[in-house]
C-alpha cells in the first residue's frame, strides 16, 4: 500500500506533470520530422532507413533545445517550490500556457515542411525581415492551406494531439491538504528538485551536459547526417527560429544590376579546366593556433636593427626550403573564420560564418571534392570533439574521419583546460598518418594545433627549455614550433612524404605585441606557405603575390590540376589568365579591406573611408583619402570590393554557394 501511494502520489507531482508532457512534445516534433521526410522525399532520395535513424537520434538534442527555450516558463512554474503549484486554477494556467507555446511551435515547425521545396533549408529569423514588408501575407497563407492541404492537416492533427493528450491529474484542490505539514522538510526537497530541473533546462538549451562543449549551432546537425542538405531533417524550426532571433540578416548591398555581377567578379571558379590528368598529391594541411606573422624571425630580419630572432626557428627553417609569400593574410579574426574561409572560400564578413543565420547553407568543401576523387579525409584536433563546433563544421564540408580528443589513448596529456599539448597530439597525428599512408590511397589530413592558446601552458618538462619572449604567447608559440619539428622527423623519412604538399596557416593572428604589426593590416598578417619536399614546389619568398586563406583552396586544387568548377571568394595565386587580380579580402567587424597589388582600400558602411600604400607603409600610418586622383587602379579595386560584398550577401541569401 506505501509503494502504491508513493506512485500514486509522485504522478501528482508537477514536476512529473511537465515531464510526461515534455515528453509528448518530443514525440509530436518526432513525428513531425518523419513526416517533413515523407514530404519532401525528392530532395533526400538518397537517405537510407539506416540514415535515417541516425538522423532522428541527433534529432532529440535539436528538439529538446527547442523545447526548452519554449517551454521554459511552464518549466519554471512547474518546479517553484511553492505548494499553490498542487492546486487546480494554478495548473490549468499552466496548460494554458503549455498548450499556446507549443501550438505555435507545432504550426511554424509544420509549416516549413511546405517552405522547405523553395528555400532548400529551415527558416531562419530572416524570414521576418525578408517578409515583413509584404502586404498580401494573408493571401500567401490562404493560397498554401489549399495548396499543402496535407501539411496543414497534418498540423491540425498535432495541435490537437497536444491538446487531448496533455497530462494533468490535478483536477480538484485535492494536493493542498497533503503538503499543509512538515514545511521545512517540503521547502528543502523541493528547491533542490528546482535546482537540478534548471541545471537540465539550462542543459537542455546548450545541448549537452558538457559545460566546456559549445552550444548547439545550425551546422552542428552535419554530426548526424552524410550530406549537409540532409541537416534540415535533423534540425526543427522552432530550433533554428530561436537560436537565430538575435541576429541579424545582411542589408543587400545594391551597387549593381544582379544580371552583370558576374561579369565583374565571380566567384565560381575553373570554369575553364588546364586539361590532362589530375595529380593525386597527398595534401597535409597545418592549421596553426595563433601564428602571427610577427612571431616569425624568417619575416622580420629587418626588425630591431636587424636582431629580431623570432619564436619560430623550426618554421623559419622550414620557410627557407618552401614557397612563401611575404603578405599572407588571414581573412577572420577567430578560430572558426579559419576552417570556412581555408576549405570552403567563405571568408568572415561581420560576423563568423559559423554563428550566422545562414550556417544551414550547403558549401562546396575541399575535403568532400579531394574525397570524390578517391582521397581519405580526415581532421585532427587535440581538444574536447565539442569544442566550438568543429566536428560538425569538419563533417560539413567533407572531411570523413574526426579525430579529437574523444579519439586520443592518452588522456594523461591533457593541458588541463584546452586540448592535448601539442607535442604528444603531433606525434599521435604523425603516426595516424601513417597508418592511413598504409591504405594505399591518396589522402588529405589536417591538423589543428593548440597549445598556443590561453592558458599557453607549456609541459613541465620543457618548461626549462622554453623561457625567452616577452609575454607568456611567445614561450607556447616556441614550444608548439618545437612540436611541429619532432611531428616532421618522425615522417621525413616515410615513403609517403615526398609525395605530399605540405600546407601551413594560422587560424588568425594571437596576442599583438610589435607596434608595427599593431593596424588593420597587421592583426591579419600571418604565415601561409607551401612545402613540397618532393619539389613539385621551388623554394621562393614571393613578395609580389598577395596569399589569404580563402586561397588555400584554389591553390591547392590548381597544383593538383582539379579538373571540375568550384566555388570560392578566393584566387589560385600562380593563376596565368589574363583575367587574373593579385587581391586580398578581409573584413575586420564591418570595417571591409582590400587589397590590390601594392594598395589597399577599406570600406565602411558602404563608403571609402581609406587608401593606403601598403608595401612603403607597413604601419599604415598615411591615409591617402585626399589623393584619390594619384591611384589610376582605385576605381577598378571599389568596383571589386562593392561586387564581393554584393555577391557575397546575395548569394548567401539564396544559398547558392557551390558551383551547381
Amino acid at each position: 500500500m506505501k509503494n502504491t501511494s508513493l506512485l500514486a502520489n509522485l504522478k501528482k507531482q508537477p514536476g512529473f506533470i511537465m515531464l510526461v508532457n515534455f515528453l509528448v512534445m518530443m514525440a509530436i516534433y518526432m513525428l513531425s520530422r518523419w513526416f517533413f521526410y515523407y514530404m519532401n522525399i525528392n530532395s533526400f532520395k538518397d537517405v537510407t532507413l539506416s540514415e535515417m535513424m541516425s538522423i532522428s537520434w541527433g534529432g532529440l538534442r535539436f528538439d529538446a533545445c527547442a523545447l526548452c527555450y519554449l517551454n521554459a516558463l511552464c518549466i519554471l512554474l512547474q518546479f517553484l517550490p511553492i505548494k499553490c503549484r498542487h492546486t487546480a486554477v494554478y495548473q490549468k494556467v499552466v496548460k494554458i500556457l503549455f498548450i499556446v507555446f507549443n501550438a505555435l511551435g507545432i504550426a511554424v515547425n509544420v509549416a516549413d515542411i511546405a517552405y522547405f521545396e523553395f528555400g532548400g533549408r529551415r527558416t531562419t529569423a530572416t524570414i521576418f525581415s525578408e517578409f515583413g514588408g509584404e502586404s498580401n501575407l494573408g493571401t500567401i497563407f490562404a493560397n498554401s492551406i489549399i495548396t499543402y492541404w496535407q501539411v496543414w492537416l497534418f498540423g491540425a492533427i498535432m495541435i490537437a494531439a497536444l491538446f487531448w493528450l496533455y497530462y494533468n491529474p490535478i483536477k480538484r484542490d485535492l494536493q493542498r491538504e497533503a503538503y499543509s505539514g512538515n514545511s521545512k522538510r517540503y521547502y528543502l526537497w523541493h528547491s533542490l528538485i528546482f535546482i537540478i530541473a534548471g541545471i537540465l533546462t539550462v542543459s537542455g538549451m546548450r545541448g549537452g551536459l558538457a559545460w566546456k562543449m559549445h552550444p548547439l549551432r545550425q551546422d552542428s546537425a552535419c554530426l548526424y547526417c552524410k550530406r549537409p542538405h540532409e541537416a534540415a531533417i535533423v534540425l526543427n524550426t522552432p530550433f533554428t527560429l530561436i537560436t537565430t532571433a538575435h541576429k541579424k540578416g545582411y542589408v543587400d548591398p545594391k551597387f549593381f544590376d544582379p544580371n552583370q555581377l558576374d561579369s565583374i567578379f565571380n566567384p565560381i571558379r575553373n570554369t575553364q579546366p588546364r586539361g590532362g590528368e589530375m595529380q593525386k598529391l597527398n595534401v597535409v594541411v597545418f592549421i596553426m593556433e595563433s601564428f602571427s606573422m610577427e612571431y616569425t624571425g624568417f619575416f622580420n630580419k629587418d626588425k630591431d636593427g636587424g636582431r629580431y630572432q623570432g619564436y619560430t626557428p623550426f618554421l623559419d627553417q622550414l620557410l627557407s626550403k618552401s614557397y612563401c609569400f611575404d603578405y599572407s593574410f588571414a581573412n577572420g579574426i577567430r578560430s572558426v573564420d579559419c576552417m570556412p574561409a581555408s576549405f570552403a572560400g567563405i571568408p568572415r564578413y561581420i560576423n563568423p560564418y559559423c554563428y550566422y543565420v545562414y550556417s544551414n547553407n550547403t558549401l562546396q568543401g575541399l575535403p568532400q571534392m579531394l574525397k570524390d576523387e578517391g582521397y581519405t579525409t580526415a581532421f585532427f584536433h587535440g581538444a574536447p570533439n565539442s569544442t566550438l563546433g568543429f566536428q560538425s563544421f569538419a563533417n560539413l564540408i567533407g572531411f570523413e574521419h574526426y579525430y579529437g580528443m574523444d579519439e586520443y589513448p592518452g588522456k594523461d596529456d591533457f593541458d588541463g583546460t584546452w586540448a592535448i599539448f601539442d607535442e604528444p597530439y603531433l606525434q599521435y597525428f604523425a603516426d595516424m598518418s601513417n597508418q592511413i599512408a598504409s591504405r594505399g590511397k591518396p589522402f588529405m589530413l589536417t591538423v589543428f594545433t593548440a597549445s598556443s592558446h590561453d592558458p599557453f601552458r607549456i609541459p613541465d618538462q620543457h618548461k626549462a627549455t622554453f623561457t625567452r619572449g616577452d609575454i607568456p604567447m611567445h614561450k607556447a608559440i616556441s614550444y608548439s614550433d618545437y612540436s611541429i619539428q619532432q611531428y616532421f622527423e618522425k615522417v621525413k623519412s616515410q615513403p609517403w612524404f615526398k609525395n605530399t604538399i605540405f600546407v601551413f596557416t594560422a587560424d588568425h593572428c594571437g596576442v599583438n605585441h610589435r607596434e608595427d604589426y599593431n593596424n588593420n593590416m597587421g592583426r591579419f598578417l600571418i604565415p601561409i606557405f607551401f612545402y613540397t619536399p618532393g619539389g613539385q614546389l621551388p623554394a621562393n619568398r614571393d613578395s609580389e603575390r598577395l596569399m589569404q586563406q580563402t586561397d588555400i583552396t584554389p591553390t591547392l586544387l590548381g597544383l593538383l590540376n582539379y579538373q571540375k568548377p568550384y566555388f570560392s571568394f578566393g584566387k589560385d595565386v600562380f593563376d596565368q589568365s589574363p583575367s587574373h587580380l593579385n587581391y586580398v579580402f578581409n573584413d575586420r567587424n564591418g570595417t571591409s579591406m582590400y587589397y590590390l597589388d601594392s594598395l589597399m582600400i577599406e570600406y565602411n558602411a558602404d563608403q571609402l573611408i581609406g587608401i593606403y600604400d601598403f608595401k612603403n607603409d607597413f604601419s599604415l600610418k598615411n591615409n591617402l583619402i585626399n589623393q584619390k586622383s594619384q591611384f589610376p587602379q582605385l576605381p577598378l579595386m571599389q568596383r571589386q570590393m562593392e561586387a564581393i560584398l554584393q555577391q557575397y550577401v546575395e548569394r548567401m541569401k539564396q544559398d547558392r554557394l557551390t558551383a551547381k
